[in-house]
């Protein structure tokens, strides 16, 4: 063994809490640690304190506390064990490794995955079938990935201590604190429950741990050019799986698995790999860029069975004279009479650059979403400067920047997001779309992901689209009274169309879930076609569109009609033949909802006749239109109150003369000093009845339109506005800024 020395710094709460989970420092050391190096903050005071390196050094070593208290382990959980594995890879990981099915089902059976009736059965039947290739139980769906995961997943559990308390030693190891003995025992120890009690035996206690880990811990790091990757250990794992995971495959040896990563200390993935192999995996710091090149370099030269395989070589770094030497492996077969040359193991300390290069991907990506839920954030953009990367959370409708990635760590991040999205990460050069979904308590949460190609490397959006946003009521939207019941009486229709006109991001979908929402009974047959469908709503047969097999609106809507359905929900009425197509469906007997991008709601008329579509059946089927804006919403805690302005009376479209005490924004640790919490719409209801559809069959213009819509009680975009105002929800700027400038 080589020993490679850096000079040492401090370590971050997550490797303490390695040391912690594997039971070797008490809830009392680790409260006590965390207290000392105080690195126990909440995510906005590391987010929004001034951008430079110290906040991203707080953002990847602080032990995050979220505003909301709620739901972090697991949401962190799902982040770091994300497409961990998915059924078709872990029954070829069965089969390759072929593990006695005892140790597979038992532990299952023990930890309560699976029934011990369904133990039962797997047995009886791996007893009838009499193979030892356990993959078929994943294939028979008698276990699946998803479960085995989310077991993996939880940190009290049995893998994760068993796999912390493994790396752990492999970490003492690396510090000289145990012997080559120990190492090798480890195993054995950690099965029969003694590795604790052994390890203080051999003078590591938690006093002694904490004196260490106060100087600082070197992390293992494989060695330079010293190593010559072996192409049957890339053969160990589906090449998917090595994608995703970033890992290198190094040697098998005396019951382990040796791991090139960039992430040491990824605890379900150890005890995925331990599981499934019966190998205890020993891991092996290397940049993530690297060993995606390595990956890289791998497949593309194994296309050629003739080009020899490549060496893996992560940055070099001095090297002491050896101290110690591995045993050669014992001789025997075909290699007899010559001793196997063992990879040599070299370790590195856990600089700060290795920091920003290796471990941290994961943890940075995992907080940036994290502290994107927590600040409600629908939209996470990472945009690559020349000097690094800029975040940015859209905020209640605003971008807000948060911090800056330094650049050598801008690859590893959007390979991590690549990772997470099933996404290729070997290409840079063209867009990519992809997606993830997490579960968060009763909540789904889906990211989409979006890249593009830019001067200085590839932009990336995250959109985060919570179900937790669209299980409200209609009283939620922020309609007045009236347009509420106006809206609710359109509903009632049994048949004809309702549309829901705005620009994009004004908050159309909402309603439209919302609305369907309500029409969502049993007795009704419900059929959306969306692109995309963003929202899963339980009870609703969702169509998505797919340009691929020349299925868009049209098509779909022509197919949908063939269903039998109550209710149809049309994503956006595009063109002429969706427009036909949905009239036609409105006017035999199907109530059909749908947007349309039209700055009124009565421009939702134009718009359709445009399409071509005749005046006489855009009378006839039309039941109601909405038209629709989202403005910010005041923080209760900091609003400042004051009387009604002369201009701001005049700018409002109020009466003259108007007395009242409105409100401005203020600014605290609630709303993010903003003085906005929160989004709330602002609607212009029109409810089409007789007179005007004889206005709209008689080619009338649009004024006329208008004229007979006011006085038949219709509250415009500018009126709801200045009464939103005017009830204390939103700013005069707000609205003078969202709305009254189009008017």
């Amino acid at each position: 063994m080589n020993q490679v020395t850096t000079p040492k710094s401090k370590q971050s709460p997550q490797l303490v809490r390695l040391f912690h989970t594997a039971g070797l420092l008490s809830e009392n050391e680790w409260s006590a640690f965390i207290k000392r190096n105080q690195k126990h903050k909440p995510i906005l005071g590391v987010l929004f304190q001034e951008v430079s390196l110290d906040t991203f050094r707080d953002l990847l070593n602080a032990e995050i506390t979220l505003k909301s208290g709620q739901g972090h382990e697991a949401l962190h959980s799902g982040l770091t064990s994300s497409r961990m594995i998915n059924d078709q890879e872990l029954a070829q990981l069965l089969s390759l490794h072929r593990p006695p099915m005892a140790g597979l089902i038992g532990p299952l059976e023990r930890d309560g995955v699976i029934s011990p009736d369904r133990a039962g059965q797997i047995m009886a039947e791996a007893g009838r079938r009499g193979s030892n290739d356990p993959g078929w139980i994943v294939i028979d769906e008698m276990v699946s990935a998803q479960a085995v995961c989310q077991w993996l997943s939880n940190p009290q559990g049995m893998p994760s201590r068993e796999a912390a308390m493994w790396v752990a030693v492999v970490l003492a190891r690396a510090n000289d604190l145990v012997g080559d003995d120990l190492l090798a025992q480890a195993p054995k120890l950690i099965e029969d429950s003694e590795l604790v009690g052994r390890l203080a035996k051999s003078g590591l206690t938690s006093e002694s741990l904490m004196k260490q880990i106060d100087e600082g811990l070197r992390l293992p790091f494989e060695p330079p050019a010293e190593f010559q990757a072996d192409p049957v250990m890339f053969g160990l794992f589906p090449q998917s799986f090595l994608r995703r995971h970033m890992i290198v495959p190094l040697f098998k040896q005396d019951g382990r698995l040796g791991i090139v990563t960039a992430d040491p200390m990824n605890l379900p993935l150890w005890g995925l790999i331990r599981w499934a192999t019966g190998m205890w995996p020993q891991p092996f710091l290397a940049p993530a860029q690297d060993i995606i090149n390595q990956i890289n370099s791998f497949y593309k030269a194994s296309e050629a069975p003739a080009s020899p395989a490549p060496a893996f070589v992560p940055p070099p770094a001095p090297v002491k004279p050896p101290v110690q030497k591995q045993p050669p492996r014992a001789k025997g077969g075909a290699g007899e009479g010559k001793a196997e040359p063992t990879p040599t193991v070299s370790w590195t300390d856990h600089a700060e650059v290795t920091v920003a290069d290796n471990v941290s991907a994961v943890q940075l990506v995992s907080s940036l979403i994290e502290s994107a839920l927590d600040t409600r954030a629908t939209d996470i953009h990472l945009e690559p400067m020349a000097d690094g990367m800029t975040v940015r959370f859209r905020i209640d409708g605003e971008l807000r920047r948060i911090l800056t990635i330094p650049p050598g760590l801008m690859q590893p991040v959007v390979s991590r997001i690549k990772v997470l999205a099933e996404m290729d990460v070997t290409e840079r050069r063209r867009p990519q779309d992809g997606h993830f979904e997490l579960r968060l308590d009763d909540r789904g949460i889906d990211f989409r992901i979006s890249t593009l190609p830019a001067i200085h490397g590839e932009k990336v959006v995250i959109r985060i689209l919570d179900s937790a946003r669209v299980s409200m009521g209609l009283a939620d939207l922020g309609m007045l009274a009236d347009q509420q019941k106006l809206f609710e009486q359109m509903l009632e229709s049994p048949f004809g169309m309702i549309l829901v006109t705005g620009p994009t991001g004004s908050g159309k979908t909402s309603t439209l879930y919302t609305a369907l929402s309500k029409l969502n009974l049993e007795s009704r047959n419900l059929v959306t076609i969306e692109d995309p469908v963003e929202y899963q709503l339980v009870g609703v047969n969702q169509v998505q569109v797919d340009s691929n097999i020349n299925m868009g609106f049209a098509q779909g809507l022509r197919s949908i009609l063939r269903q039998d359905p109550d209710v149809i929900m049309v994503g956006e009425i595009r063109d002429g033949d969706t427009a036909h197509i949905a009239i036609r469906a409105a006017m035999t007997g199907h109530l059909v909802l749908s947007t349309l991008h039209t700055n009124t709601a009565l421009g939702a008329i134009d718009a359709l006749i445009h399409l071509g579509a005749m005046r006489f059946m855009v009378a006839a089927s039309l039941v109601g239109i909405l038209s629709q804006r989202l403005v910010r919403q005041l923080c209760g805690d900091c609003r400042k109150g004051y009387m009604l302005k002369a201009d701001e009376v005049t700018r409002l479209r109020l009466p003259e003369g108007t007395r009242k005490r409105i409100y401005k924004a203020g600014g605290c640790d609630a709303c993010l000093h903003s003085g906005y919490l929160g989004r709330t719409g602002v609607f212009e209801t029109v409810a089409i009845r007789e007179a005007m559809r004889l206005l709209i069959s008689d080619s009338n213009s649009s004024a006329e339109l208008e004229k007979v819509a006011r006085e038949s009680g219709m509250i415009a975009l500018e009126q709801a506005a200045g009464l939103k105002v005017l009830d204390g929800h939103t700013t005069v700027e707000e609205v003078s800024r969202k709305i009254l400038f189009e008017i």
